[in-house]
């Protein structure tokens, strides 16, 4: 039976363009600071017919009530006893039992099928969710075996869901209006809730594409730089945790949805298979939902004879150069030319590989406060074959 702690307590973090903004939020460490998203948890199933039951302790360190709901989890309890709506003098205060300021409480749930599913907070979650009370769930199938071709899967074998790495994007919006309110005691009406930052990850662009565990950002430990080799299957696992939708895309590529809301784009109807898997060019990450979806890049004009990668980069480099004189792109012969590289910049190519973004196609969420480029924008680096590290793009098989 897995076995989770977690502590509701404080902190803060950082924005590209220097602000420090005050968090509510979730840790895996007694008396640690708020991280940005909730820790991951992981969960490997049992192997049927056993149930796969989970333990969630949460301490409550804010001097708020605090809750945890489990969408899309089974059988979801609280002290032996299923989780109840609370009411204080006849008002709704609660969508599940909480934990009062410097106490724990226990919740149970069976996780019944693999997939992605979010955490968050069931108690005033109008403003305890946006303040940064969430997190998300990777539940792997019983069969799942890390790099066994078949068997590494997202939804199990035979499901068509197989992949080689796997990144997990986390989209939610901030207003520091309200975070202000909150550490400084004043009022804040969420009526008038009005984002000015986006983030992947916990991270506003260009900090997406830093790696994890940057030292200067200790509360956002997890960049969203995604990194593969061309041909590859990659699993983008999308959790809007915000409370809006947000159109995300591979720029110029589309992605295939296998999964929504932890549930398999499959039916079956006795011994036939409907695969009802779909293509998106641009995928509408809906909130409270989570979207499974295998990705894999040949891109066009690509060949890996004639013109692989990495490219021979000519004097004339095909790149995008914004006001902050970042290099965008690496002189990759399938984009048209733009200029000449200033002899100011220099690449941040490794090994020849090819960087496009991946962003929301809604123009004010890849700003940081009206700034370009920022919020919901990352990057996808495309590497030559047998050049990328094996720790990329690799989550563990369960939570330690």
């Amino acid at each position: 039976m897995p076995d989770v702690h977690l502590w509701a307590t404080d902190g803060y973090i950082s924005t590209p363009d220097g602000k420090s903004i005050y968090i509510w939020g979730f840790t895996d460490q007694e008396g640690g600071s708020a991280r940005l998203p909730g820790p991951l948890i992981i969960i490997k199933q049992n192997a049927p017919p056993r149930k796969t039951t989970v333990n969630v302790s949460l301490t409550n360190n804010l001097d708020v009530p605090v809750s945890l709901l489990f969408p899309g989890q089974e059988e979801v309890r609280v002290h032996g006893r299923r989780v109840q709506p609370q009411y204080e003098n006849g008002a709704l205060v609660s969508l599940a039992n909480f934990a009062r300021p410097g106490e724990t409480i226990t919740y149970t749930f069976t996780a019944a099928g693999p997939g992605t599913f979010l955490y968050e907070s069931g108690t005033n979650p109008h403003q305890q969710v946006p303040m940064g009370l969430y997190g998300s769930i990777i539940v792997r199938p019983w069969d799942y075996e890390p790099d066994s071709g078949e068997f590494q899967t997202a939804y199990g074998a035979g499901t068509g869901t197989e992949f080689q790495r796997e990144y997990l994007l986390v989209l939610s919006e901030l207003d520091p209006g309200l975070h202000q309110a909150l550490e400084t005691g004043g009022n804040y009406d969420i009526r008038g809730f009005k984002p000015r930052y986006w983030t992947i990850n916990g991270r506003c662009a260009n900090d997406t594409m830093l790696p994890d565990h940057a030292a200067h950002l200790p509360n956002q430990p997890h960049g969203s730089m995604v990194m593969m080799e061309p041909g590859e299957r990659v699993l983008l696992r999308y959790a809007c945790a915000g409370s809006a939708n947000h159109p995300l895309h591979p720029h110029g590529n589309h992605t295939r949805l296998v999964g929504l809301d932890g549930r398999l784009l499959q039916n079956r109807i006795g011994p036939t298979i409907h695969d009802l898997s779909y293509k998106r060019f641009t995928v509408l990450v809906g909130a409270g939902q989570t979207y499974d979806q295998i990705y894999t890049w040949t891109g066009l004009g690509f060949d890996p004879v004639s013109r692989p990668i990495p490219t021979t980069l000519p004097n004339i480099r095909n790149v995008v150069i914004g006001h902050t004189g970042m290099t965008f792109w690496n002189g990759s012969p399938y984009l048209g030319e733009k200029r000449e590289l200033p002899p100011d910049v220099v690449s941040f190519n490794e090994k020849g590989e090819y960087h496009f973004m991946l962003h929301s196609h809604a123009e004010p969420e890849i700003t940081n406060w009206g700034a370009f480029p920022g919020g919901l924008m990352t990057m996808i680096a495309v590497y030559p074959e047998g050049t990328l590290d094996e720790h990329h793009g690799r989550l563990p098989v369960e939570s330690t």
